[in-house]
């Protein structure tokens, strides 16, 4: 055999393979983590320029494929802000995948599994009571690098946080607050569901009726949100958001974002679990996506958030920092 036609026998081969594995792998995988607690996430498989690309929660990932064997590198942020990231290994066997995990920064393990996911929805409404307190119990996968837009980029490379709205007591908006640890409270009734938070006293309402936005409505940290109901779950479609920030990574927000929630009650009726999506062209190239899980707790009670902004700006004036941070809240104002 020639060397030309080995070669090409070769590139055939490895086609052929990579066709293979995009047509086992093509799609959406729901995401099970456990690692000291769930965690929950969205695996998506694509084909980019010849390659097989993955990403976690809108995010891009380490990916090395080996026939069944598969190996993803995830990083990730932890309740306390750090940056880290966790290596995955494990099988893939039809319609799942499952295998074991690493944290890279202190060797500690857990396993995971993924199934595919079935997209299949339901029509007929079937409304369930979803009233009560409920106290988060875990979050997502919590992605921190994420599929920017040259825009988006920009913003991260010069974000500072003096630009956390949190820090100087004022609401770090919708996406953020969803994920933070503290109780909320639900109040269903026909046409409006309300939601109350403890985090920074927000107050959202949600409108089953199907009403249209009003005209020159201004945007908000919690922006305005319609529901309905697919069969059980509960589908939240939320606009007129205020310019923000994924997490303190500073991953932007802008004001044409949307954000979908899909909510399901356990079936004791026990726990509640939110996938959140962002959808922002203007700073992302694909959705992003947090999960979020609550505990239903009747004994919680909703306490006052005291929230006071005098030890940030104090700070800054000992530091001699004050007259900077004014001059990037001007800057970004002017943006």
């Amino acid at each position: 055999m020639s060397k030309n036609r080995f070669n090409a026998s070769c590139f055939l081969f490895s086609f052929l393979i990579a066709s293979s594995s995009l047509a086992q792998l093509e799609g959406e995988w729901m995401l099970s983590v456990n690692h000291g607690v769930e965690r929950l996430g969205v695996i998506t498989f694509e084909e980019n320029n010849g390659e097989i690309k993955a990403f976690v929660d809108g995010g891009p990932v380490d990916l090395t494929l080996d026939t069944n064997q598969i190996e993803m590198t995830v990083d990730y942020r932890n309740g306390g802000g750090r940056y880290l990231s966790r290596r995955f290994t494990g099988t893939i066997a039809g319609d799942s995948m499952s295998g074991t995990l690493v944290a890279i920064h202190d060797d500690s393990t857990g396993t995971w599994v993924a199934t595919r996911r079935n997209t299949n929805r339901e029509s007929e409404a079937r409304p369930i009571n979803i009233s009560g307190i409920w106290s988060r119990i875990s979050a997502g996968m919590e992605k921190v690098d994420l599929d920017y837009t040259s825009t988006a980029q920009a913003v991260v490379d010069n974000y500072s946080h003096l630009d956390d709205p949190g820090l100087r007591c004022i609401s770090p908006g919708l996406v953020r607050l969803s994920g933070w640890p503290y109780p909320m409270e639900i109040i269903q009734g026909e046409d409006q569901i309300t939601i109350l938070y403890e985090s920074f006293r927000e107050v959202r309402r949600i409108y089953m009726d199907d009403r249209d936005i009003p005209e020159n409505l201004p945007d908000s940290a919690m922006g305005y949100s319609k529901g309905y109901w697919e069969g059980s779950t509960l589908v939240i479609e939320t606009s007129l958001l205020k310019p923000n920030f994924v997490d303190q990574a500073g991953q932007p927000i802008s004001n044409q974002a949307k954000v979908i929630e899909r909510i399901v009650m356990s079936e004791d009726g026990e726990n509640l679990r939110s996938q959140l999506t962002l959808h922002d062209p203007q700073n992302y190239q694909r959705p992003i996506i947090r999960f979020r899980q609550w505990r239903k707790t009747p004994e919680a009670t909703m306490m006052e958030y005291d929230c006071d902004s005098y030890p940030f700006y104090r700070g800054l004036q000992i530091e001699g920092r004050l007259t900077e941070f004014l001059d990037r809240v001007r800057q970004n104002q002017n943006q």
